[in-house]
C-alpha cells in the first residue's frame, strides 16, 4: 500500500453531507483519512477493509460507520485487478461533518443519543442485522434526496444506529480521545505506518522515530495512551490479518505465519493462541464451518 494520506474535500458550501454511488472495478483509494465522518455500505465486491487498527474482510452488504480522521482504506480482493475480471465494486458512500445540521442541532439535549456515536465512530462502527437493512433501503434513497431531505435522512439512520444492539466497534483502541491535534496527528502517523509495514520487521527505532520520540519515551507513550505496549499492539494486528488468511487461503499455518509478519513459526504459534486463547489450527478448523 502506498504512503497514507490526509484527504480533505471541498466542503460543500450548501451542505455537510454528500451522498454518491460508487461504481468502479475495484477502490482505488490508498489509506486515508479526513475531516468528516463516513458511511460506507457495500453492495457488490469483496476483498479486505483496514480502519484504525481492525483489518477484517468484507463484501456485499457490509456497512461501516467512519470516525473523523480515522485511518482507513478499502482494498477490493486480487481478482478485481485481473483484466477479464467481469466483477464489479459497487457502494453507496455518504461523507458528513459532525455539524451537517448546523453547530446549534448538536446543542439541543434531545440530540445526545447522535453526538454518542459520532464520538464512538473514532474507532469505527460495523453496522449489522436488522439496523443494516433498514439503513441501506434509506440510503439508496438517499441518492435523489435534496440537501434538505438528506439531513433529515441522515438524522434518521444516526438516531438507528443510536438505538440497535447490531453495532460493534472495530479498532480496539479510540486514539481520538486525544483532543489535542498534535497528539492525534501522532498517534495516526504511528497507526499508519503499523499498518502499511506489519508484514516486516518493524524495530523499535523506526517506530519511535515516526512519532518523533526517543525510545523510552515512545514507550512511555505509547503504553499511557493505548493501556498495552507496542509490541503487544503490533501482534494483534498481526494475529488479525493471520486470522484472515486462515480463513481464506489455503496456506500452511508456517506460511501464513511468514505472511503475516513472525519471523519465527512456532513464536507465531504461542502468540497467536495468547491472542486467541486457541491454536491458529484449531481457529482455522472452527470457523471455516462459520466462514463458508
Amino acid at each position: 500500500m502506498p504512503k497514507p494520506k490526509f484527504l480533505s474535500s471541498n466542503r460543500p458550501s450548501s451542505s455537510g453531507i454528500s451522498a454518491w454511488l460508487y461504481e468502479c472495478k475495484y477502490f482505488p483509494n490508498p489509506l486515508h483519512y479526513h475531516k468528516e465522518l463516513e458511511l460506507a455500505h457495500i453492495i457488490e465486491g469483496y476483498g479486505t477493509r483496514y480502519v484504525g487498527s481492525s483489518i477484517k474482510s468484507y463484501k456485499e452488504g457490509d456497512m461501516v460507520l467512519v470516525g473523523e480522521e480515522l485511518p482507513h482504506v478499502w482494498m477490493s480482493d486480487d481478482t478485481f485487478y485481473e483484466e477479464d475480471c467481469k466483477q464489479w465494486t459497487r457502494a453507496i458512500v455518504v461523507k458528513f461533518y459532525p455539524d451537517f445540521a448546523g453547530k446549534d442541532f448538536l446543542r439541543i439535549p434531545d440530540v445526545y443519543p447522535i453526538i454518542k456515536v459520532l464520538e464512538e465512530a473514532s474507532g469505527g462502527l460495523r453496522i449489522k442485522g436488522a439496523t443494516n437493512k433498514a439503513i441501506g433501503k434509506i440510503l439508496f434513497k438517499m441518492l435523489e434526496q435534496s440537501p434538505l431531505e438528506q439531513i433529515a435522512s441522515l438524522i434518521q439512520i444516526l438516531s438507528l444506529i443510536s438505538k440497535s444492539e447490531d453495532i460493534s466497534v472495530l479498532s480496539d483502541f479510540d486514539h481520538h480521545k486525544s483532543s489535542n491535534p498534535k497528539e492525534k496527528d501522532r498517534m495516526n502517523r504511528i497507526i499508519q505506518h503499523t499498518m502499511l509495514n506489519f508484514k516486516e520487521n518493524i524495530t523499535l527505532a523506526e517506530i519511535a522515530d515516526v512519532a518523533n520520540l526517543s525510545k523510552s519515551a515512545f514507550c512511555r507513550y505509547f503504553k499511557n495512551t493505548v493501556k498495552q505496549s507496542y509490541n503487544e499492539f503490533l501482534y494483534n494486528i498481526r494475529v488479525e490479518f493471520a486470522c484472515k488468511m486462515l480463513l481464506e487461503s489455503d496456506f500452511g499455518i508456517t506460511q501464513i505465519a511468514y505472511e503475516s509478519g513472525f519471523n519465527n513459526p512456532s513464536a507465531f504459534s504461542q502468540i497467536f493462541k495468547r491472542v486467541k486463547g486457541i491454536s491458529p489450527h484449531q481457529y482455522r478448523k472452527t470457523n471455516a464451518i462459520m466462514h463458508h
